[in-house]
């Protein structure tokens, strides 16, 4: 497998939906179509240029496949059921890969929030719901600028609403209700953020991690991925610097431990205390046990480049094999 000439990829962008699925799972077309815009941008970065991107409408229209893929490691945003799958059926062979529930474990949000609980001093508290009466109770409580209520699952700000402090409006609860049926919800207090921040890694099969230096993410409104750069070391405190790393490591034995190995990133970002008062680090946000979109840029060796691949080539040209799950 050292010698392959590249990789076969699948980006399902989408990941998060088929995680989130409590039975089949079939992207609509809606879905299929944002993914298909946004992977365009992992084309030359994540993904190099003997690499073979599998596009799952094309293959299921029949259109041919370049002969000499069979064989090639093959490689997937998130390694779920249909990204293997799909891999397999073009004759590509899957680096080794986490099985399903471990998948939704380390990316569900309940887990980061235990994860973060014990190491965010000065910053908010996360709370985990189970049911609409613990739901109600949260969104109860005071909170100056309102709730930030996530589903289990979800990116590209996609499962996240915010809600005022109180009673939640008729088109709140069944927003509410049909996020419960899929699982816990995170609710934390909406913050005004200041600067976000990133790390990006690659925990391997021996527990030792290879971590990225900071980046700054840029998001929407809404929490949808804009933009992500590397910071100068002048733009970042030593405090914060120092925090996040050993945050990501923290991140890294416990994703170890779970039994997953392979690239993950975590977000975290520097918010406004309520009032108006000082900005305190929360250091993390967010755990994503996959590739991401900040992962070649922050993972490259020239920052010029923006391409991560030699890194990426070398991690993945270990023995290509299958857990059996």
């Amino acid at each position: 497998m050292r010698g392959a000439a590249g990789r076969v990829w699948v980006l399902n962008l989408d990941a998060e939906s088929e995680l989130s699925a409590t039975h089949s799972y079939a992207p609509t077309q809606h879905l299929r179509t944002i993914v298909q815009r946004e992977r365009q941008r992992l084309i030359g970065t994540l993904v190099g240029p003997n690499d073979v991107v599998l596009d799952e409408e094309r293959i299921e229209r029949g259109d041919p496949l370049p002969e000499r893929i069979r064989g090639w490691p093959g490689l997937a945003w998130c390694p779920t059921p249909r990204a293997l799958a799909l891999l397999r059926r073009v004759g590509a062979v899957p680096v080794l890969t986490p099985g399903l529930e471990l998948l939704r474990t380390i990316n569900a949000r309940p887990f980061a929030a235990r994860l973060r609980s014990e190491h965010a001093p000065g910053s908010f508290e996360k709370h985990c719901a189970t049911d609409m009466e613990q739901a109600l109770a949260l969104l109860a409580r005071p909170a100056e600028s309102g709730w930030l209520v996530r589903r289990e699952f979800g990116a590209a700000g996609r499962g996240r609403r915010r809600l005022h402090s109180g009673r939640p409006g008729a088109d709140e609860l069944v927003w509410l209700q049909a996020s419960l049926r899929q699982g816990p919800l995170i609710i934390e207090p909406w913050v005004a953020i200041e600067r976000e921040y990133t790390r990006s890694a690659w925990v391997r099969r021996d527990g030792s991690v290879l971590i990225s230096e900071p980046c700054a993410q840029t998001t929407t409104e809404h929490g949808a991925w804009v933009d992500t750069e590397r910071i100068h070391a002048d733009a970042i405190t030593r405090a914060d610097d120092e925090a996040l790393e050993a945050m990501t490591e923290r991140v890294a034995r416990a994703l170890s431990v779970a039994g997953y190995h392979g690239p993950f990133g975590i977000d975290a970002y520097r918010h406004r205390l309520p009032q108006g008062g000082a900005t305190v680090l929360n250091p993390l946000s967010e755990i994503n046990a996959r590739f991401t979109m900040d992962w070649a840029t922050a993972m490259a060796r020239d920052p010029r480049t923006g391409v991560a691949l030699d890194e990426l080539h070398r991690l993945s040209a270990e023995p290509v094999i299958e857990e059996t799950t």
